[in-house]
């Protein structure tokens, strides 16, 4: 091993280089976001920013089977024929909640409040209320809806106790202590003798919880409540209207409090499964993959909701794929919504107005 080489007394010494000042740290401040377009056809959100998020329906999937161990068979025709008969009717076609989402960061702005628009693969496109109708079949007028007056329920006080504050989770309950056993052929229900009351109160479950798309905390709307008590008032109430009003609130504002820089989850309020079904009508070519018609149900009076069968549901990384780069989908057909002769007789004032 060589030795190692003496230093030189006299050699000059190297000073260490100065320290580099330390910077001070600066918080960040609080997340500002961008502001909302102002020109038809903005976007208000861009993908990339946005692609980690997700989004959850706040309604009740299971609810329907839930609905199916409480009541009895006598009382299950009856909620199956009522007001509600199409949205207790529908079981092969789901919500695609990633779809949804990605719909939300497709939306544009438009100088007109009463409906919602997207751009998606590079068209502008609109959902209507009269598209709504068309794929769910829930009543719509063109008169405008007057709030209900707050008035006291009598199936709330009825079976609760109280009209105000009774919660979705209260009802819930009451159900899941009083269902029906599987083997219970000589079960006495404890509602068995009160078909018509307990029917309303199942309507008002399936108003609340799935066509408003409450969460189990929030509390009964004791208005519309007493609405379902009436029968031909319940059957004339426009329902549509009322539910895609409160889907279109909830697309609009669903994103207006999450932080693009962090990974969020966000719930969705209303009604999403017409949208989804909206989007496959207008875009035939993805709907291809994913969905396709029941063969066994063609019947014109059906809501076209309906009449669709879920054989897939699109990912994440091709819908952010599909909707990020829609350059490349320019020749995906885009078909109008025409509604059929039936679907206008079911709304016939807008039927006058499209005729």
């Amino acid at each position: 091993m060589a030795p190692k080489t003496p230093k030189d007394p006299n050699a000059a010494k190297v000073g260490k280089a100065p320290k580099t000042p330390k910077q001070p740290i600066i918080p960040p401040g609080p997340y500002v976001p961008a502001p909302p377009p102002t020109r038809p056809g903005q976007r208000y959100f861009e993908f990339g920013d946005w692609c980690n998020s997700k989004g959850y329906w706040k309604g009740n999937h299971d609810l329907k089977k839930l609905i199916a161990t409480f009541l009895t068979p006598t009382q299950r025709d009856k909620l199956n024929n009522g007001t509600f008969r199409y949205i207790m009717a529908m079981e092969n076609f789901k919500c695609s909640m990633k779809l949804v989402h990605y719909l939300c960061l497709s939306r544009i702005f438009t100088n007109d409040r009463n409906f919602i628009s997207f751009k998606i693969f590079g068209h502008d496109v609109s959902f209507t209320l009269e598209d709504f109708h068309i794929l769910c079949g829930l009543r719509i007028t063109t008169h405008n809806i007057e709030k209900p007056i707050n008035r006291e329920s009598n199936i709330l006080k009825r079976y609760f106790g109280k009209s105000k504050g009774v919660t979705l989770k209260d009802i819930l309950n009451f159900m899941t202590r009083k269902e029906i056993p599987n083997n219970g052929v000589n079960h006495v229900h404890v509602c068995e003798s009160d078909d018509d009351n307990v029917v309303k109160l199942m309507e008002v479950l399936v108003v609340e919880s799935i066509l408003f798309g409450k969460n189990t905390e929030s509390s009964v709307m004791e208005e519309y409540a007493s609405i379902i008590e009436d029968d031909k008032v319940c059957d004339e109430y426009p329902w549509g209207n009322l539910t895609y009003e409160k889907l279109i609130y909830s697309l609009k504002h669903a994103l207006d409090k999450q932080n693009k820089l962090h990974t969020t989850e966000y719930k969705l309020g209303g009604f999403p499964y017409p949208l989804c079904a909206w989007f496959y009508e207008r875009f035939p070519d993805v709907r291809e993959k994913y969905i396709r018609e029941d063969e066994y149900l063609d019947t014109p009076q059906v809501p076209r909701m309906l009449r669709y069968i879920c054989v897939g549901e699109p990912k994440f990384p091709e819908l952010y794929h599909m909707f990020s780069t829609h350059e490349r989908y320019r020749d995906f057909r885009v078909l109008d919504i025409i509604p059929t002769e039936e679907e206008l007789n079911s709304m016939p004032l807008i039927g006058q107005l499209l005729s």
